[in-house]
């Protein structure tokens, strides 16, 4: 576990106990994430570059979603019912996404984001 990593392609998980644990990711990692239950409690810590407007829609029905700009800017959709909340972000700036609630991002241009999500059931949909 010691030695450097990069959280682009290794996740960070933070159980619920005092460990912390590297994940490898892959690219069926979120439709594989419901078949891995050592992960189905407490959070995963992810990193992305964030060059263009997303294609999906996501949530994470079973947990709030922390989302930080490290650098750039990021345009995020968050849908509750029939309104849709717009939020702009810039470095440093973060924001908390509601557990259940669907959200897609556009990017005004081109960021660096830091994800710490409870990944449990996440679900994508067409945007």
């Amino acid at each position: 576990m010691s030695g450097v990593h990069d959280l682009t392609s290794t996740y960070v998980h933070l159980g619920v106990g005092p460990d912390v644990g590297i994940i490898p990711v892959g690219d069926d990692f979120w439709s594989t994430l419901d078949d891995r239950p050592e992960l189905h409690t407490g959070r995963l810590v992810t990193s992305m570059r964030n060059d263009a407007d997303w294609t999906v829609w996501e949530m994470h029905p079973t947990g709030d979603e922390l989302v930080i700009v490290l650098d750039g800017a990021v345009r995020f959709h968050l849908e509750h019912g029939t309104s849709v909340e717009e939020v702009t972000l810039h470095a440093s700036q973060f924001v908390v996404v509601p557990a259940g609630v669907w959200h897609t991002a556009d990017a005004p241009e081109p960021a660096r984001l830091m994800f710490v999500t409870w990944g449990e059931g996440t679900t994508h949909r067409p945007r």
